[in-house]
């Protein structure tokens, strides 16, 4: 199966992202939940991104969720965020208002211990960008700029995922909204290089 039968197959779980403001931005936030990003980008960096791609919205708040374990081939979590046992309307409402009592709207993630050389696989789970409460410009040109960090920061291994909440994912559970994105990303992403391979090749 080639990439544009794999999107096909996936026509009713994906919107088109489009670099335009004519939609109104839609649940809570400012907001960007950080799924699977490596600990070694240090919050100041995240901050620093953010205000890149939305110069002109204040108050953006970042929360992080590490990468969840996998509990053989059944699948199951076996450890994760508490955010992701909820829908993604508690979820986000908790992220925000969690994020906008702080000094700094950002969740503070422990760093200080992770080697600057951290290893990184192809089985560690596909960074996603999850954007609330934002327009589609404002987190496409924010996505960008993270995007091509979070690569150089994986050694070229993962091309993170971008999505934006949309009104049927807020009654879902947020765990099983981001692996399905996550997983989603992973897949279209090694079809792609598959095809560029055979390409190469040819």
């Amino acid at each position: 199966m080639g990439l544009f039968d794999f999107l096909n197959s996936r026509q009713g779980d994906f919107i088109p992202l489009r670099s335009s403001d004519d939609d109104a931005p839609y649940g809570p936030g400012p907001l960007i939940l950080m799924y699977a990003v490596p600990k070694s980008m240090d919050d100041d960096e995240m901050r620093d991104m953010a205000a890149d791609g939305m110069p002109d919205v204040k108050g953006v708040v970042i929360r992080r969720i590490e990468g969840v374990a996998l509990d053989g081939d059944e699948g199951r979590n076996t450890k994760g965020d508490d955010l992701l046992d909820l829908t993604v309307q508690e979820a986000l409402d908790a992220a925000f208002n969690e994020g906008s009592k702080l000094v700094t709207p950002i969740k503070e993630y422990n760093t200080a211990v992770v080697s600057t050389q951290q290893q990184h696989s192809e089985n560690d789970p596909c960074p996603v960008l999850y954007f609330s409460g934002v327009t589609n410009s404002q987190m496409m040109s924010t996505y960008r700029i993270m995007a091509n960090e979070i690569y150089e920061e994986t050694n070229g291994i993962h091309w993170p995922a971008c999505a934006k909440v949309v009104k049927p994912a807020m009654q879902k559970s947020l765990r099983q909204v981001l692996m399905e994105i996550s997983g989603d990303h992973a897949d279209a992403m090694k079809i792609r290089k598959e095809e560029s391979e055979k390409g190469d090749k040819g």
